[in-house]
């Protein structure tokens, strides 16, 4: 991985609360990262010190290869009666930066039709959508998004999922991103960081496709018991079976085998599939005390 920051042991304790407790993880350029947990577990702690606006922590935070990180933690404020145009422009003086990218920022997040509308008109996926163009003024490296999709309806969330997409794929951002919506994060995210009661408690690969991955292969057929016994006779482990289905866990690279095994064997089998282990099974798991 192209590290572009680094986390170490961070930990933050406010009076008897252990927020965090050795936090560590590194974010690799270009990618998304699905941060996720469930209030209270810590992932705004993390956001606000990896941004600089929490100080008080042990540990260490490694930006040396950062050129400026972006942030939009919370929701956006801006003037409502100004326009979006004219709120971006407000924030680019603070920032030195000059009309140009005002104008590039607000076509890349599709806001230029909007450009002169009073903010207090925008739906609230144009806010979040302008509050992303602002993170983005001083060409970040790195993006911290806090929950962008919070309070949108389907189309707002399927607009900023899209965009965050495009804004790593062609600035070459890496994104660190909350979200509550699991399902979104695991169309979006590279990888997850699922992060319990302040601790880290495990790295997800979104996009894994090595051979060696092991799955859940599901074989249904007419004959539910016969194919248990043979698969059991022939060294595979079943870890569920019922009147319609046994399921198994093998190598992803292993589908092809147990097919021919099962047709070798006369089982007459009317569905092989790999089952779908979502994000959402793996949170909800290991979220369990």
């Amino acid at each position: 991985m192209n590290s572009v920051l680094r986390v170490n042991n961070v930990s933050k304790r406010v009076k008897n609360f252990q927020i965090l407790n050795k936090v560590s993880f590194e974010l690799g350029r270009g990618e998304i990262v699905g941060l996720i947990g469930p209030n209270g577990a810590g992932k705004t702690s993390i956001m606000k010190i990896l941004v600089g606006l929490t100080r008080n922590y042990t540990g260490e935070v490694d930006v040396s290869g950062v050129k400026d990180i972006g942030c939009m933690i919370e929701t956006p404020n801006f003037y409502p009666y100004n326009t979006g145009y004219q709120n971006l422009m407000y924030f680019a003086k603070l920032n030195g930066v000059g009309k140009k990218k005002v104008g590039e920022l607000l076509e890349l997040l599709g806001l230029t039709d909007a450009a002169n509308k009073n903010v207090k008109a925008y739906s609230l996926g144009m806010r979040q959508r302008l509050g992303i163009a602002q993170a983005l003024l001083k060409d970040p490296d790195v993006l911290i998004l806090d929950e962008p999709t919070n309070g949108l309806d389907p189309e707002g969330i399927y607009e900023i999922r899209e965009y965050i997409r495009k804004i790593a794929n062609e600035k070459n951002i890496t994104v660190l991103i909350s979200s509550h919506l699991l399902g979104e994060l695991e169309k979006m995210c590279d990888r997850a960081i699922i992060i319990k009661k302040g601790e880290i408690v495990q790295f997800m690969d979104l996009h894994d496709t090595q051979k060696e991955k092991q799955i859940t292969y599901v074989i249904e057929s007419l004959d539910a018991k016969a194919t248990h016994r043979v698969l059991q006779e022939h060294g595979y482990h079943v870890i569920s079976q019922n009147g319609q289905e046994a399921r198994i866990r093998i190598g992803a690279n292993e589908k092809k085998d147990v097919a021919k095994l099962l047709i070798s064997q006369g089982v007459v089998a009317t569905g092989l599939y790999e089952a779908s282990e979502t994000l959402e099974d793996t949170f909800l798991e290991l979220m369990k005390d």
